[in-house]
């Protein structure tokens, strides 16, 4: 086993060596910026919500991990097309790329280099976004329930009420458990102006539902007491189990469950939002080879120009890619195009204008060619 990486670097000159190193380190250079802004917004936003008191705040960087993991799946394909870029303006501006050519060295040699590396990135993101990132957001998706859930009783002591935070009920628990979620002995009032509303039960826990991000408290073996005492309409009503709608979920969580779900779950339900996921997933892998390739002409500076020329031009191509796929999604969740077309035009509308790019110049002299003819 220890031969291997021997036999596939001498497989390799030097020159191409070379090249794949200098990848890497930008490729590595990239994701850790891109990955230290991304850390810091969501570190900002989740300080927000403990501040507000929507979040406890000994979860933040829990969840600072969880979210640091799945989002290497949007970054990578960004950080390898920015790294190629760079990579090959540098060496273009220093006129390396020319003392190359002057070598013997051919552009397919440079796009066999690229191919090499972005398919290797491409393995990462799909294996990524297919398998660990889905698993990393339920867990982070949990995590982020339960927190919002315990800030409801956050600074409950047992044995002493305790207003929710918008203050339309009371709560009481004799005991409590370390993590707050499973009560015992519990009372809780409901304001209402007409028919106040008691319940009274032997424990208490918080359930999420997963397909509605619906928060509830589910109360056990109590009663529930209805009315005013002494008026005709008191009611008073036994039960085994209850449950009360803390808080009601909204779209965005709802979207957020539906991309924590595993790839085989969705492929086994086959419904248009889940094509349209696996979709987004797959299409991670193939844009980061795309980009890569179109990195190529990108990166070729001209005599009098920087080797950050291409670079606004790159991250224009970025933006349209990627909203571009996010269009399709849409499209292909509400039954808007097909799925077998949803799944493709994307990548064949980019892989056309790369090509393009490579071959501008060519495509350029036969219009030339083709001008000077009918002048003739």
């Amino acid at each position: 086993m220890r031969n291997v990486p021997q036999q596939i670097f001498s497989w390799l000159w030097v020159i191409d060596r070379y090249m794949l190193k200098e990848f890497v380190i930008n490729l590595t250079a990239i994701t850790g910026v891109l990955w230290l802004i991304y850390i810091s917004t969501r570190f900002a936003r989740y300080l927000a919500e403990a501040a507000v008191g929507n979040m406890p705040a000994d979860v933040i960087f829990s969840l600072l991990g969880f979210s640091s993991l799945g989002a290497l799946s949007i970054l990578l394909p960004i950080a390898a097309f920015l790294g190629v870029m760079l990579t090959l303006g540098r060496m273009s501006s220093d006129n390396e790329l020319t003392v190359m050519a002057a070598c013997g060295i051919s552009r397919k040699r440079i796009i066999r280099n690229v191919l090499i590396f972005s398919g290797v990135v491409a393995g990462i993101v799909a294996y990524l976004s297919l398998t660990i990132v889905p698993s990393v957001l339920a867990e982070r998706y949990e995590l982020e329930q339960k927190a919002k859930m315990s800030a409801n009783t956050t600074g409950l002591v047992a044995g002493s009420f305790k207003e929710s935070r918008n203050g339309d009920w009371t709560f009481y628990s004799e005991k409590l458990s370390s993590d707050k979620q499973l009560m015992e002995n519990v009372f809780i009032e409901i304001h209402r102006k007409n028919k106040p509303l008691i319940f009274r039960s032997d424990t208490g826990h918080f359930e999420v539902d997963v397909d509605t991000g619906d928060k509830f408290l589910v109360l056990n073996e109590g009663y529930r007491y209805e009315g005013k005492a002494g008026q005709q309409d008191f009611t008073i009503a036994e039960f085994e189990s209850h449950s009360l709608l803390v808080e009601k979920g909204d779209d965005g969580q709802v979207r957020e469950r539906h991309k924590a779900l595993p790839t085989s779950v969705l492929w086994q339900r086959g419904g248009l939002e889940d094509i349209a996921e696996i979709q987004w997933r797959i299409s991670a892998a193939i844009m980061t080879l795309v980009l890569c390739i179109s990195a190529i002409p990108l990166s070729n500076a001209g005599p009098r120009q920087g080797r950050y020329a291409g670079f606004v031009p790159a991250v224009l191509l970025y933006i349209i890619y990627s909203n571009l796929l996010g269009v399709n999604q849409a499209w292909i969740e509400k039954g808007s195009i097909s799925v077998g077309v949803g799944m493709v035009w994307v990548h064949l509308l980019m892989a056309m204008i790369m090509l393009f790019l490579m071959y501008r110049q060519k495509i350029q002299r036969l219009l030339t060619q083709q001008k000077r003819r009918r002048q003739q």
